[in-house]
């Protein structure tokens, strides 16, 4: 990181930012841009197969600039107002024991496959107005297009499924729009048409395309978040006791989580003009590649990088990004890992991995794990 802060990356064909200072510079000045091109390394051919997924991707708010971005995070945003995700602290609270009392009497348990991934997804689908129940469906369609964003080199599987998943996700959505249409109800799919009927500033093919952004974001980055916290809790036993003996410290724990092992690893952008960053000249249309792990561990914006520390009072971590593109959700993934890990840490004794390896998925943009069997005392 020192040595190379900002280098080339031939393989990828872009430059890697490391440093703390460079990534946010580089989330927040407007010369840069978070519209994605085509996929260089596709053929015409193969960019015409998955043109519906190029072109839904298009649309989500998370590849938009202004002004298109500040119009759709203007609407979307009225469903994770402070009040909003405080009110629904009760409800979460709910959930996460209901999980934990199903299998409290195992003695053993995924983490993932029981928790980590069950709590968000229940929880992004009761906000869109989808059914909770469908959250396995949901976890085969978001690995689909996760697959897709971790994508090293072309692979035909991985782009077919990507792009196969997406339109299921659409439709699903596409036949909530339309009951919602009839029958208005208490979430958020109701208040986007009640939007749209009344401003017009919103297609059908925006709503959607952005109900599939909010499943996806809603629920991966949460999972990794839970899970990647209470992994880094037992590999810190010290740590895991200071939390036990003070469950206030949970709010700073999550910030230091969200930094020692930022669920989001790696971001992409690209230079709308030529600039220069740490003394390497970019040229207009080069992508950079905003490395978030790196920089939530630069020397020289933290004291200590690499201890994990819950007590870290001073944590202006990057794993939310920056500036127009700040995480949506954000507010609500804290809440979701604050309650989650806390319940877990406490309502599970003597909690201990139960497996010599964990097994990581192969992806430089999401950090996440397979699998993460733990047993307890009960």
């Amino acid at each position: 990181m020192q040595q190379e802060p900002v280098y080339w990356n031939d393989f990828l064909g872009g430059w890697y930012l490391m440093r703390y200072q460079d990534v946010a510079f580089a989330m927040q000045d407007k010369r840069i841009s978070a519209k994605r091109p085509p996929i260089s390394k596709l053929s015409q051919l193969e960019q015409q197969n998955i043109f519906p997924l190029l072109e839904s991707l298009s649309k989500w708010m998370l590849f938009c600039d202004p002004p298109e971005h500040t119009r759709l995070r203007t609407l979307f945003n009225k469903a994770f107002t402070p009040h909003i995700i405080g009110s629904m602290a009760p409800s979460i609270h709910s959930l996460v024991n209901q999980l934990i009392d199903s299998i409290y009497k195992r003695g053993n348990i995924d983490i993932i496959h029981d928790l980590a991934y069950p709590i968000p997804a229940i929880v992004i689908a009761q906000m869109l107005g989808a059914n909770s129940e469908d959250y396995e469906q949901f976890k085969k369609w978001s690995s689909d297009l996760a697959k897709f964003f971790g994508l090293f080199r072309m692979d035909t599987e991985i782009l077919t499924n990507a792009k196969k998943s997406l339109l299921e996700m659409k439709q699903y959505f596409h036949f909530i729009l339309e009951e919602r249409r009839c029958q208005p109800q208490d979430d958020l799919i109701s208040s986007l048409i009640f939007a749209q009927e009344k401003e017009n500033s919103l297609s059908d093919e925006e709503i959607l395309s952005n109900c599939v952004f909010l499943t996806f974001a809603g629920h991966e980055t949460t999972t990794n978040l839970i899970a990647n916290g209470l992994l880094a809790l037992l590999a810190n036993p010290s740590q895991m006791q200071k939390l036990k003996n003070d469950h206030s410290l949970i709010t700073t724990a999550v910030e230091e989580f969200l930094r020692y092992d930022s669920p989001v690893q790696r971001q992409a952008r690209i230079a709308l003009t030529d600039l220069e960053i740490n003394g390497q000249q970019i040229r207009q249309g080069q992508r950079l590649f905003l490395a978030i792990g790196a920089a939530n561990r630069d020397p020289e914006q933290f004291f200590n990088p690499d201890k994990l520390d819950i007590t870290r009072s001073q944590n202006p971590h990057l794993a939310f990004g920056k500036g127009t593109h700040f995480c949506l959700g954000a507010s609500l993934g804290r809440l979701e890992a604050q309650i989650a890990i806390n319940t877990i840490v406490q309502r599970l004794p003597n909690l201990r991995l139960d497996t010599d390896q964990i097994e990581w998925y192969e992806n430089p943009s999401l950090r996440g794990m397979k699998s993460m069997p733990v047993a307890f005392n009960f």
